[in-house]
């Protein structure tokens, strides 16, 4: 078997791990979403904490720690990311809508998020897995060859 080097494997493992993550990341979320339109059941719950942070390139984060009691289950305390009308109106009142799987409480948003940048995420990583699986090939073809070690011309 011929000796592939070593940024070589790098790339691939990047892209290939890096791809995986992206996609499981996306597809989970896709799939929560999901689950929680066909199935919903829906509680009110009490906002225990909450914070926000400025992002990199403008803009903010919100978090808030609401817990809530999913009917015929124990009182369950979450850290949700949301957008900023949620944050606020959930912090002016004290109170946020929680909607949770009635099977699994545990599965629960605050905020319905869109599903596209999920379903971009979810095909790039796939991109990304596609182009380490082609590097790799590549490189066991031959093609990432290292220095040249032949006799001198």
């Amino acid at each position: 078997m011929r000796q592939v080097p070593l940024v070589a494997l790098l790339v691939i493992a990047f892209l290939a791990g890096g791809g995986l993550f992206l996609s499981f990341f996306g597809w989970d979320h896709l799939h929560t979403i999901r689950l929680l339109e066909q199935n919903p059941a829906v509680t009110e719950g009490r906002v225990v904490g909450k914070a926000t942070r400025a992002l990199s390139r403008g803009g903010q984060s919100s978090k808030l720690v609401v817990e809530y009691t999913p009917a015929g289950h124990a009182a369950i305390t979450k850290a949700f990311d949301v957008d900023g009308p949620t944050y606020r109106a959930a912090v002016a009142t004290g109170k946020a809508r929680v909607t949770y799987l009635p099977e699994d409480p545990a599965v629960s948003l605050i905020t319905k998020f869109a599903v596209l940048p999920f379903q971009i995420l979810v095909g790039f990583g796939a991109l990304m897995v596609l182009a380490g699986l082609s590097c790799l090939g590549y490189a066991m073809r031959g093609g990432a060859k290292g220095p040249a070690s032949g006799p001198p011309a």
